[in-house]
């Protein structure tokens, strides 16, 4: 009897032991800790939501959000990448009767303000990507400003996903202050670059 007994324990053991095993393996992971936000200075400059959305074509974008807390007016004049062959300045203009982004040669920051770099106004299009842009990489971003110099960033590529929260969050304004002025773009003979 006391074989019986002790035969019943140790299969009920033996059987329990895996299904507690698969309860635990369905218990959702611990939720990661978010990372803190990547702030740059550069002089008066303050840099940040640095990022760019994947891409597995030829160009893609960047973005992020600079606050001028000079007195004086600064201006993003170029901007360069080992991923991509080039990047130009997008800012918004009027072609005939329609709003487009379109290169410029210079994006104002407005002395005491927030500006902005998002899809449907001003961005850094990534002219000829060398590869592909997969969510979790960084990668470097070199921006030179009119007064304060160059500073090389690293602009995190977000999913799909996440760049759609991520422009939600610019769009509603939560991440912008003031409207900065119109970029200023200047004609330039055929065929001649930055």
């Amino acid at each position: 009897m006391r074989r019986l007994i002790a035969l019943t324990i140790i299969m009920v053991f033996a059987t329990a032991a895996p299904v507690a095993a698969q309860q635990q393996q369905k218990k959702p992971a611990a939720v990661k800790k978010a990372a803190k936000p990547v702030i740059y200075r550069l002089g008066d400059l303050t840099l940040s939501r640095i990022w760019s959305h994947s891409s597995a074509t030829r160009n893609g974008a960047a973005y992020l959000q600079v606050k001028n807390a000079s007195e004086d007016d600064d201006a993003l004049i170029d901007a360069s990448t080992p991923v991509a062959k080039r990047i130009e300045l997008h800012g918004q203009g009027n072609i005939g009767e329609a709003w487009r982004t379109l290169r410029v040669d210079e994006i104002p920051m407005p002395a005491k303000q927030d500006t902005v770099l998002t899809g449907a106004t001003m961005h850094l299009k990534l002219i000829g990507l060398r590869g592909a842009l997969k969510a979790g990489e960084e990668i470097p971003v070199t921006l030179t400003f009119e007064r304060a110099g160059a500073i090389t960033v690293k602009a995190k590529v977000l999913s799909a996903e996440d760049a759609a929260k991520m422009i939600e969050l610019t769009g509603k304004g939560k991440a912008s202050g003031a409207k900065p002025k119109r970029p200023v773009r200047r004609d330039r003979p055929q065929g001649q670059r930055r």
